[in-house]
């Protein structure tokens, strides 16, 4: 990152710098963004600066993808952040801002995946908390995958045994030997 007052910004969005005070926020923004995801998106400049830029619709300079950063951001008392001006009209920034805060709640979690990634930054003593969970949601995700850990040698031998599975048409035990 480089010298104020864009230190905030990652390098390569830098040229795209407006001021923070120049914005508007969208008046008509159905997406609300209560403390505790304010304070998320302000764990999250803080620790990796800006990295992808808003979306303002030049006429007006109003917010149309971006809102919680922007409020974020002035909480942050930053001056500048990074954005990209449209030539929209109404119905267009409007349809857009639904649109990039609906796809985003469509996508789901590989919780398995999600949990393997956290314990990994958690291992490198990143905190946690910093991207979004709470404590209690976090003891949730991490308790998703268990680590098998044999108590005796004969919980150790049960993985070296198939359970029976039956054929769905003729009812022979279609496990394969154990080596093979």
């Amino acid at each position: 990152m480089s010298d104020a007052p864009f230190h905030n910004i990652t390098e390569q969005l830098q040229p795209l710098a407006v001021r923070v005070s120049d914005l508007t926020p969208d008046p008509a923004n159905a997406r609300r963004h209560p403390n505790r995801n304010l304070e998320a998106i302000k764990a999250s400049l803080r620790l990796y600066g800006q990295r992808k830029p808003l979306v303002v619709r030049r006429h007006g300079l109003v917010v149309e993808a971006g809102n919680g950063t922007l409020a974020a951001a002035k909480a942050l008392g930053w001056t500048h952040v990074a954005a990209v001006l449209v030539d929209d009209d109404t119905v267009t920034a409007t349809g857009y801002a639904i649109a990039d805060n609906r796809t985003a709640e469509l996508a789901v979690w590989d919780e398995a995946a999600l949990a393997q990634l956290l314990t990994e930054l958690q291992a490198e003593d990143l905190d946690l908390e910093s991207l979004g969970w709470s404590d209690e949601e976090l003891d949730q995700l991490l308790g998703s995958v268990p680590a098998f850990e044999p108590t005796s040698a004969e919980d150790q031998h049960d993985l070296d045994q198939l359970a029976p599975k039956p054929c769905p048409h003729c009812g022979k035990d279609t496990r394969v030997p154990p080596g093979r």
